[in-house]
């Protein structure tokens, strides 16, 4: 694993007409090479699930139940312990300092950090000099 992707970079995927440039970047890497958080299949599950019942929402969850798990086999990764005291000094020294993170950033961050991944974002702003390497598709 090289890259965790952001969910917003993971949606872009999904779409019916991605974005040519995230297209291209998602395709130009090994599928080996890129993780999630577990949040984003939380995140992406929220987003399925304020969407009103139908064609679409059908498609998105029969994606998120068959074809994501299969797609990222083992490298979904957890919170865990390690990760939440790396989250917890992250968001102290942000507060600390007047940059306040957002709890789901913060841990996508801290899990980027323990595992040494390039977190893959179009919301770059969130997430400089926070001590990532960050890649935003939309533009790089």
């Amino acid at each position: 694993m090289r890259f965790l992707l952001d969910t917003n970079v993971l949606s872009e995927g999904s779409r019916r007409q991605p974005d040519r440039r995230v297209a291209e970047w998602i395709r130009g890497r090994s599928p080996l090479d890129l993780a999630i958080s577990v949040l984003t299949v939380g995140e992406i599950f929220k987003g399925i699930h304020t969407l009103p019942p139908g064609k679409r929402r059908d498609e998105l969850e029969l994606w998120l139940d068959s074809d994501l798990p299969h797609q990222f086999r083992n490298r979904i990764l957890p919170i865990d312990e390690p990760i939440a005291r790396i989250w917890g000094r992250l968001s102290g020294e942000g507060r600390r300092a007047g940059r306040p993170l957002p709890i789901v950033d913060g841990l996508l961050l801290a899990t980027a950090m323990h595992h040494d991944l390039t977190l893959v974002t179009r919301n770059e702003s969130d997430f400089e000099d926070r001590g990532v390497v960050i890649v935003n598709p939309w533009r790089d």
